[in-house]
Parts: C-alpha cells; structure tokens; sequence
C-alpha cells in the first residue's frame, strides 16, 4: 500500500524539523485536528516506542503535535490548534529533541541487551524475542527460559558492547535477504515491499521499524533491574544512567 507520507525519520533519525504541504485536514474534537502530511520527521508511536511530539507553524498558523499515530496505512499528526491548517498549506515541524533522543536510546539499548543475549547464547535459542517496550519502564519479553539468574552476566555483555562504541546502521532489503542475514524474524513481516535491517556491525541483524542511535556509545551505561522467568516466558527489565 503506497504512504502518502514520507517517513523522513526512517532514513535519518538525527533529522529535527522538515517543511512540508498539508495534504489533509481531520476534526478530531474539540480544537484538536488530525493533519496528513506530505513528509514528515515526526515518528508514529510503534514497535514499543512511544510517540515523538513537537510543533507544527505556517505563516499565520501553528499547533502544538502531541501525538503521532499510523491509521489505516497513513501517519497522522494529532494537533492542538484553535484552527486547523489550511489544506495545501506550507508548515514546518520541529520535533522535541529530548523526547526523541532519550527514546532513541532506550530503544537502541533494548537491541543492545538483545544483540547482547545472542553473544551469550541465549537468542534465539532457548530465549526467542517477542516483543519490547521502550517507553517509561521498558522491558523485552522473551518466549522460553534458562534455568539459571542471567542478570549479571546480560549486563556485563551489554555494557561490553556499549563500551566498545561500536556502530548500528540501517539498510532497506528484500525479505529474502533479510531471511539469510537476520539472527531472527518477526512472523508476517510483509513480502511485497522493503524492509528495514537493523545491524550490529560484527555481530548480527534484525528487523526493526523505530528510530536508532548510530553507535552504542550513546546508549550509555545499561541497568538490567531484573530477569524474570514465569512458565515459558523471560521478561527482560532494564533501565539508562
């Protein structure tokens, strides 16, 4: 299905403010608007990252974006505005850098932890990844367990690999070689379009749709809180500074 959004933060997530047309206007309530842009830096919450907010400003407009949401196929900005832009309408967005940067991180360290995880041993066997938040209290749910406390010896490895500052990028591939070269796979990952690898250079690649720091020394030191282990599931809960 062709976006009519450009999703700018895919390609490059250090990119703060974009210009952009306003394509399409919606009434959300009261003084609050759905607006589909052309192009966009803004990140939609997913993947267990939480949404990005910021600013949206014309010439004689502005709106304060507190959410970003994908609907149906398309990325809409949830604004706060007295009006609604005008369609067809120049605007220029600014994101919230902090925001933005400090869920970089926390989502870079849940692949970090998880990269980490597979050095060990553990991933994808015994412990297969199913799903992470990287939000107020992050966390990765594994599918499996170890039998033994794994606490310390995940830290140490992740911290490892953060001081070792070593590089993530991204590159868009076809399924087929994301399936050769992926330590792992989500299941229904589509077929008919790109999809995004994440790298750890000397270790391995995922899949991965969020925002990313380019090297782990700006992760920064990782705290593992705890590693809970209940029936067949591994639950991963970790923390920054």
């Amino acid at each position: 299905m062709y976006m009519k959004t450009q999703p700018i933060y895919l390609t490059d997530a250090y990119v703060k403010e974009m210009d952009a047309l306003v394509l399409d206007v919606i009434p959300e309530g009261d003084r609050r608007w759905k607006v589909l842009l052309d192009k966009t830096v803004f990140y939609p919450m997913g993947g267990g990252q939480p949404t990005d907010q910021g600013i949206l400003s014309g010439s004689d407009w502005s709106g304060k974006v507190y959410q970003v949401l994908t609907r149906e196929g398309e990325i809409l900005h949830f604004v706060e505005s007295v009006a609604p832009p005008v369609i067809g309408s120049a605007v220029h967005g600014v994101i919230d850098w902090d925001r933005r940067y400090k869920h970089m991180r926390l989502h870079s360290a849940g692949h970090v932890i998880d990269f980490a995880m597979h050095v060990l041993g553990y991933s994808p066997k015994p412990l297969y990844p199913q799903k992470g938040d990287h939000g107020k209290k992050p966390y990765i749910v594994y599918s499996g367990v170890t039998g033994s406390d794994i606490t310390r010896e995940l830290t140490d490895k992740s911290n490892e690999l953060v001081t070792k500052a070593m590089p993530l990028t991204t590159a868009f591939v076809p399924l087929a070689e994301l399936e050769k070269e992926a330590i792992y796979l989500q299941p229904g990952l589509p077929a008919d379009k790109p999809l995004r690898k994440l790298t750890l250079e000397g270790v391995g690649s995922v899949a991965d749709g969020g925002t990313q720091v380019k090297n782990t020394s700006e992760v920064g030191l990782i705290t593992i809180a705890s590693v809970t282990a209940m029936d067949d599931t591994t639950v991963v809960s970790y923390s920054l500074g």
